[in-house]
């Protein structure tokens, strides 16, 4: 029988030497050497595995930045103040997870957006909600510390949420035809019941602005909402619809440009005359202008001259007949 080798202790160490310490990756399997690495290891969690690919992240934050245009402007004219929002954050995980990272104080909404299944979280802190009831009393819009909405203040904000709904509504619009509405208003949002705590969502985290006063705003779309659609969410699918939108605003402006009137005149000629002659004109008086009978004269759109005509009859009608189209005067 072959005798049992024993190691020794230098070759021992070098055996330790080449293990992980702390947390270091582990080290390769296979050829190549000892000193090659498979890379940083990353934790993943099966019980909530992820549900969106990197792609459809991208498509969701594309909506969701035309959606915080789209608000800003509109909010912007409804408190009448600067408003300026923004998609900072995007992520995905559990429904819990998003829970725990909402403050106490924020003002929760819960959105249905027909014909999707399910129901969207909207939530605001508490001093942009304070901010915004503020202009809407007429006030400067400063936060107020420690202050509880009260029955009537929340009908006031349910205005406010309205835009946020109808801003998803038309972001939403080159995927997916919906139609958001505002269910409830609470100010509990650990009582909302829009997903189970550990069913997969994704968040999107807003900084608004409102004067010199930043806020955040957040909202959490369960994948169960979006299941539906997911295979939609791509880019591409978004940015063609944007483009076929842009081409129909396009269409839409020209054909009511074409049915926008106008004011046409027709300048006869000019004639200078003092103060004096002209307090002294009578009927008959005879003004010679400074035109010729045969030469054409100018056809004014509004205010600037845009043709050239000849001036005639059209039946018992006096006309102009155009017969020469000015590029730029």
């Amino acid at each position: 029988m072959e005798k049992e080798k024993t190691l020794s202790q230098k070759e021992i160490d070098a055996l330790l030497s080449i293990l992980p310490s702390g947390d270091d990756p582990m080290p390769h399997i296979g050829g190549g050497g000892s000193n090659r690495y498979i890379g940083s290891v990353r934790t993943y969690d099966f019980r909530s595995p992820d549900k969106f690919s990197k792609e459809q992240i991208r498509t969701l934050q594309m909506i969701h930045e035309n959606f915080a245009r789209r608000v800003g402007s509109a909010l912007a004219a409804y408190l009448r103040a600067t408003v300026q929002l923004a998609c900072v954050h995007i992520e995905q995980g559990s429904f819990a997870d998003f829970l725990q990272n909402i403050p106490v104080s924020s003002l929760a909404a819960v959105l249905k957006a027909d014909p999707l299944p399910g129901r969207i979280l909207l939530t605001l802190d508490a001093a942009t909600t304070t901010i915004a009831i503020d202009r809407l009393l007429g006030g400067f819009g400063a936060p107020l510390d420690e202050h509880a909405v009260t029955d009537i203040e929340q009908s006031l904000i349910r205005s406010v949420i309205k835009y946020f709904a109808n801003g998803l509504q038309e972001a939403w619009h080159n995927v997916v035809a919906l139609d958001v509405t505002l269910e409830e208003i609470t100010l509990n949002p650990e009582f909302v019941q829009v997903a189970l705590p550990s069913d997969a969502a994704i968040f999107l985290g807003f900084e608004i602005k409102i004067r010199d006063n930043n806020g955040m705003m957040s909202i959490c779309i369960p994948y169960s909402v979006l299941k539906p659609i997911v295979s939609e969410l791509s880019p591409h699918a978004w940015v063609a619809g944007e483009t076929s939108e842009s081409t129909k605003d396009r269409q839409g402006l020209v054909d009511h440009l074409r049915q926008t009137r106008v004011g046409l005149s027709v300048l006869l000629g000019e004639a200078t005359v003092n103060f004096e002659e002209l307090l002294n004109l009578q009927n008959g008086d005879v003004l010679v202008l400074n035109t010729l009978v045969n030469r054409p004269i100018p056809v004014l759109v509004g205010d600037k001259k845009r043709y050239l005509g000849q001036p005639g009859l059209s039946g018992s009608h006096m006309a102009v007949q155009i017969t020469n189209v000015l590029e730029e005067i």
